[in-house]
């Protein structure tokens, strides 16, 4: 009974692991370069809700739910290092995660998330012909709130980091296009669990493509369809056997008024291989530039 009720502690400990522990997404039209010396301040309200538990590609029909909301702020500026535009952010966020379904019994839980920041560089700019290479690094330290007796939590307890490099092209007079690799790299967490372990994650792969129709010149709809891989865990050097391989996609609506930007993300997951199943994902973002 014991190692029974262990197993299904370490199930819910990494249902956060989907919002909070993925590659950083580079949201549509990002890749484009923008002037050097503007600075840019981005809020936003993010609701995720997730389902059924996946092993091997077949729910499990465990009946739970999870509502994970957030509310961030990211600043960003872009500026010449050694006659080469590059640009960084930094970004946080507080949470409320909200369990549901078979798992209400749990509580829930508010503070902060874990909090990022990146450094990029354009390596190739061409703004006549709309084509944009950019090459990223990124970290993410643990500043969330994390308890190891809890089964949810909105922090990894560790560092992560990894690379990005993306590609924007414009295609038509109307269209663009833009496409980006990432992988990631997470540290340990040395206090996983009632029993205090130590939890290691394989690197993690990802890719995105996204598709956009500029409406009109201050109107655009995208379309993005991520692909996961990797990220196995292992538990005191033990392998969990729960390679992460998880498709989702994601439309998003922009509109710019002025100097501000507002964005209305709907997503979801088209299937996942392990791990909670992500059902919705909603966001709002409003991004002013200065």
């Amino acid at each position: 009974m014991m190692n029974f009720s262990l197993r299904v502690f370490y199930m819910l400990a990494l249902a956060a692991v989907p919002v909070w522990g993925f590659a950083i997404d580079i949201p549509p039209g990002q890749a484009i370069a923008p002037p050097p010396g503007k600075s840019a301040i981005r809020f936003e309200i993010n609701s995720v809700k997730f389902g059924d538990k996946y092993l091997k590609g077949e729910a499990l029909s465990t009946g739970s739910e999870l509502e994970l909301n957030s509310l961030g702020v990211q600043y960003s500026r872009s500026l010449m290092i050694k006659n080469r535009l590059a640009g960084f952010y930094l970004n946080s966020a507080v949470g409320l995660a909200l369990p549901g379904g078979s798992i209400a019994a749990q509580s829930d839980v508010t503070g902060m998330t874990d909090s990022a920041a990146a450094l990029v560089t354009w390596l190739h700019a061409d703004r006549e012909k709309g084509r944009y290479a950019v090459l990223g690094t990124f970290i993410i330290a643990p500043t969330g709130d994390y308890d190891s007796n809890r089964a949810i939590n909105l922090s990894q307890n560790r560092f992560a980091g990894g690379f990005q490099l993306g590609y924007h092209t414009r295609l038509a007079s109307d269209w663009d296009v833009m496409t980006t690799a990432n992988v990631m790299f997470s540290g340990k967490n040395d206090d996983f669990g009632l029993m205090h372990q130590t939890y290691e994650q394989d690197p993690l792969y990802s890719m995105q493509f996204t598709l956009m129709h500029h409406i009109d010149p201050s109107i655009t709809a995208s379309a993005t369809y991520y692909v996961y891989h990797g990220g196995a865990g292992q538990l005191d050097g033990v392998d969990m056997d729960n390679d992460i391989s998880r498709n989702r996609y994601e439309m998003v609506l922009s509109k710019r008024v002025r100097s501000a930007k507002y964005f209305l993300y709907l997503g979801k997951d088209a299937n996942t291989e392990n791990g909670f199943i992500e059902d919705r994902r909603l966001s709002f973002r409003y991004q002013h530039y200065f």
